[in-house]
């Protein structure tokens, strides 16, 4: 595989620097927060449509805890990005995880098993980022996320830090917050989009406000054939309404439905691949999610509000393999939030969480097919913010702990001998505690400096045997994010953040099996871990002359204590590159973008005993062609290359990239 240097792809990237010397005394950020998410848009003064400007890019607003009580610590503002409606229309993203594909550190693992895509960030893997709809967390996403249709997105919030205190009941990777769409105004979108692999997309969105609320509904359909004889088809169709209403001027409330229907197979693997995969024909038909999210949001007359939260999943995948019977596998959540914010001053702001969430698979799923699940988690949290003329300074605290009635054993990553043969029935869970301490200091109307530290526990999962066939220990994790960020008018936002987990204590898995009552269990034992980096990121505003840039850089490292000293893990790109640029010109817009995942190695679908192999190490680059019809140019004629030079590489052992790829559609507006 051709060797790509980081180097070359900050050169072709290097646009950026010929911005910093515009400016334009003219605000760069000046609408209103639309959403409980409270994020804005970087547009100027006048709307973006009577400016002819078109911003890509959304920020984050200025914090209020009363409008927006669902936020982090402000020592983490550095480590979050937005990915707004611009970016998803004019990436041309088709799900949520298309969307965040050029975001700090990203790193998209693509195959054709039953887990098609898994997104992370700073290397976190295993558990992936945890993920929320309209403040709803769910305990299993995944599957869905690879399939969410952005187009019933207003944002997508990422946290790239595992440092979280009010998102989860115990975040380990980063978190991705999906908003549904807003309409402050009534609008109606159709959208036709054919490509390679003979992939049609089709959609349709309406919402619109009322005297007392807002609507919106979507509705969309997709195919593509896939690589030719390698059982990659799929076809599916969703189905999105939401209804917000002012009952009373003190009380909102929200319902969001999502349904999806759909068939799919399971891309065949290619050499190295073990040969099993490359000849087993599987496909899931038909596979059903429902989706139900409920909110309640009252504003007290003394400074005050209660915010609650309900949601309910339900999936079902109805899977076939030719020459084995049928299975279904399913699974279904349900959950609740309170959160209660108070201002007990101007300047202070109390928050007190709760959070429930049963989750069970009566028939197992995924890599514990066929092993029933079902567990309870419980959490509680409360925080508190003060702040002064420049300091703005956050502390919490949380409590959570999981009951388990029922958990069956799971495949595990690097061993043939698994958990396939664990069996855990009512048992607790050891109680985990988290602190956390952050703060904000803002130097200067444009530069702050931002700090954030949290200390916590995270229970060894159900089922985990060590050397003397006990459970590991509860693993302690020590995490630090630092960062500064620089906000002005003529030019748009940079930021600089450097991170640090430690972890005490980690249930790692080991190279050795061991065997209870005739089964094989994998063996873990508790060790010291650690991972470190930095992040760069820079996004400008449309500068006069038509230009806009965005540039991204993470540079990490994990390592793990062995007898012999830290070792490195070779599993982790150590360099992810992602930028772009867009030039507008009256009604045309050309917008072009790269990505680059440094080299890692993975014997994962790999036959027994053989070495690992390269992954990544390549630069995709993507180019694409607006042109904008319309009197307020809403209509939108695209043509989009991906993957333009046609480059060979894979981020998954035998699935690699299907190569150059050309979309093309229409976008209307009314």
């Amino acid at each position: 595989m051709p060797s790509a240097s980081p180097a070359m792809v900050i050169l072709a990237l290097g646009l950026n620097l010929i911005s910093l010397g515009a400016a334009d005394p003219s605000p760069a950020v000046a609408s209103t927060p639309t959403n409980s998410s409270g994020t804005i848009t970087i547009v100027g003064e006048r709307p973006a449509v009577e400016q002819g400007e078109k911003s890509l890019f959304t920020a984050l607003p200025p914090r209020d805890l009363l409008l927006r009580p669902l936020v982090e610590s402000p020592g983490l503002e550095t480590a979050t990005t937005v990915v707004g409606r611009p970016e998803i229309e004019r990436f041309n993203a088709y799900t949520a995880l298309d969307a965040l594909r050029y975001t700090p550190g990203a790193w998209t693992e693509t195959r054709g098993r039953k887990e098609k895509m898994l997104f992370s960030v700073r290397g976190q893997r295993y558990p992936y980022p945890g993920h929320l709809v309209d403040g709803a967390w769910f305990r299993e996403f995944t599957e869905s996320a690879f399939f969410l249709n952005a187009a019933f997105l207003e944002q997508i919030e990422l946290t790239r830090s595992s440092a979280d205190l009010l998102l989860s009941p115990g975040g380990m990777a980063g978190h991705l917050h999906l908003v549904p769409r807003q309409y402050p105004r009534s609008e109606t979108q159709v959208q036709a989009e054919y490509g390679t692999l003979n992939t049609v997309l089709t959609r349709l969105t309406h919402g619109a406000p009322f005297s007392q609320g807002m609507y919106g509904l979507g509705l969309s359909y997709r195919h593509t054939d896939g690589p030719q004889n390698m059982n990659a088809r799929e076809n599916v169709g969703d189905l999105y309404g939401r209804l917000q209403w002012q009952a009373t001027p003190r009380l909102q409330l929200s319902l969001l439905g999502y349904a999806l229907n759909g068939d799919r197979q399971l891309q065949l693997a290619r050499p190295p691949a073990m040969p099993s995969l490359q000849n087993r024909r599987e496909s899931a038909d038909p596979m059903n999610y429902q989706m139900l999210v409920a909110r309640a949001r009252l504003e007290w007359e003394r400074p005050a509000v209660t915010e609650a939260t309900f949601n309910f999943g339900n999936r079902r995948y109805l899977a076939h393999q030719t020459g084995t019977p049928d299975w279904l596998e399913k699974d279904l959540e349900y959950g609740a939030r309170l959160l209660q914010t108070f201002q007990l001053s101007e300047r202070n702001h109390l928050r007190v969480s709760g959070l429930f969430n049963h989750w069970e698979t009566p028939t197992g799923k995924r890599f514990y097919a066929g092993r029933p699940g079902d567990l309870s988690t419980y959490a509680a949290a409360l925080t508190d913010e003060h702040q002064w003329e420049r300091l703005t300074l956050n502390a919490g605290y949380r409590f959570s702990q999981t009951y388990i009635k029922e958990f069956g054993g799971f495949h595990v990553e690097g061993s043939t001998a698994g958990l396939t043969a664990v069996q855990v029935r009512n048992e607790w869970e050891d109680p985990l505690h988290t602190l956390s301490l952050g703060a904000k200091y803002t130097l200067s109307p444009v530069w702050s400096l931002h700090a954030n530290f949290t200390w916590g526990q995270i229970a060894s999962q159900p089922g985990m045997l060590n050397s003397a066939l006990q459970r590991p220990d509860t693993e302690t994790r020590w995490k630090y994010d630092l960062g500064v960020r620089a906000a002005w008018p003529s030019y748009g936002e940079i930021s600089l953040t450097a991170f640090l987990v430690d972890q005490y204590d980690a249930p790692l898995i080991k190279n050795t099996a061991v065997t209870v009552n005739g089964l094989p269990f994998a063996l873990f034992e508790n060790t010291d871990a650690r991972s470190y980096g930095v992040e760069f990121e820079t996004r400008t505003r449309r500068f006069d002359f038509g230009l806009q840039l965005f540039f991204n850089a993470t540079l990490m490292t994990t390592e793990r204590r062995t007898p012999a000293g830290w070792r490195h893990d070779p599993e982790l790109p150590e360099v992810v590159l992602g930028g772009g640029a867009s030039y507008l010109y009256r009604r045309l817009e050309a917008i072009f973008l790269a990505k680059h995942v440094g080299l890692y190695e993975n014997d994962r679908f790999l036959p027994a005993g053989m070495r690992p192999v390269d992954l990544g190490d390549f630069v995709e680059l993507t180019a694409s062609l607006n042109y904008y019809l319309g009197r307020e140019q809403q209509h939108r004629l695209y043509l989009a290359v991906e993957n333009l030079t046609d480059e060979e590489f894979s981020t998954v052992v035998g699935y690699p990239h299907y190569g150059l790829m050309l979309k093309g559609g229409l976008t209307l507006v009314f």
